[in-house]
């Protein structure tokens, strides 16, 4: 398996080298080992990252890209789906099958037809979500916080 997750791994390189996604970096950190990534993000231009550049690493498993890879911030980031030790938590990077949560459809977790490029521009558009996240956390912490009766109007809401 590790022959074609090289082979693989191989190939998303050599694409993100010709054709990379404007203000992101990524690549190997030792090209004797394809299995360990790390890449630079660009702060979303009009969110409160811009202007920031962001490290993240990136550990390849050995029957990529059939398993999703771990992702991690080196950089402190907060962000609602950033944790304190910098571990992403974006459904692109589940697994599929995996949703111990119950909130994501299938479509949104990994599948062998995603990439690195993939998951690297997802996280891009979740930082910037920042403000949006937040709002939405937010208004869930306000309506539990005052009772029942506000959670209700807003959950009602927003299911229509």
């Amino acid at each position: 398996m590790a022959g074609n997750a090289l082979k693989r791994l191989m190939a998303e390189y050599k694409q993100l080298t010709i054709n990379p996604p404007e203000g992101i970096v990524a690549g190997p950190v030792d090209e004797r080992n394809f299995f360990e990534w790390e890449a630079l993000i660009a702060g979303p231009e009009g969110t409160p990252f811009e202007g920031g550049v962001f490290a993240v690493r990136l550990n390849f498993p050995s029957d990529y890209p059939l398993s999703p890879p771990k992702m991690q911030f080196l950089t402190e980031v907060f962000h609602p789906n950033i944790y304190p030790d910098g571990r992403v938590c974006i459904s692109i990077l589940h697994a599929p099958g995996d949703d111990p949560m119950g909130y994501e459809s299938s479509v949104e977790r990994w599948s062998p037809v995603q990439s690195v490029e993939k998951i690297l521009l997802s996280v891009v558009s979740m930082l910037a979500g920042f403000l949006r996240t937040i709002l939405y956390c937010s208004v869930r912490i306000f309506c539990f916080s005052n009772g029942d009766m506000w959670y209700w109007l807003v959950i009602s809401r927003t299911a229509n």
